[in-house]
């Protein structure tokens, strides 16, 4: 194993908060006290990085985040099938509907999406990478063409 490889996962934030992600879901299903660690974890990377998160409920092949600082990623639940790439103040958010039943809402990607900063994503959304959404933007409807998109709503600019 290379030296630059095993340093850098207790370096850059982005391996520290994944690792942590993935010891949180194993402690979740060990114990019934590991519910309660795991609520803990997760309380810790809110303090330490400033990211909101509920890591049982992630399912993202791979995590990238540049500065976690005002993240959210919720307890509404992440499946990503390519890589999240996300930016500082992105938020993660669940729309409230009245009489909601399904309690399966979440966030459901398709390929990779790269999030800009400080932009908020109104859910349960379906997005079909790859896709590129700018900062301040806010996303209210399901994606299904890859591009660039910007803009409050957010619209395609760009086809990919």
């Amino acid at each position: 194993m290379d030296i630059k490889f095993f340093l850098r996962h207790f370096y850059l934030t982005s391996y520290q908060i994944v690792f942590l992600i993935k010891i949180s879901k194993i402690i979740y299903g060990l114990t019934p006290i590991g519910k309660v660690l795991s609520i803990l974890i997760d309380n810790f990377m809110l303090y330490l990085y400033g990211i909101e998160l509920t890591s049982r409920s992630l399912k993202i092949k791979k995590l990238i985040i540049g500065h976690s600082t005002g993240v959210v990623l919720g307890g509404n639940g992440i499946n990503c099938s390519g890589k999240l790439h996300v930016s500082s103040g992105v938020v993660f958010a669940r729309r409230y509907i009245e009489n909601n039943t399904n309690n399966d809402n979440f966030f459901d990607i398709k390929g990779d999406l790269t999030i800009g900063a400080n932009s908020v994503l109104l859910g349960p959304l379906k997005i079909k990478g790859p896709v590129i959404i700018g900062a301040m933007s806010l996303v209210t409807h399901d994606i299904v063409q890859p591009g660039v998109y910007v803009g409050s709503p957010a619209k395609l600019i760009r086809k990919l």
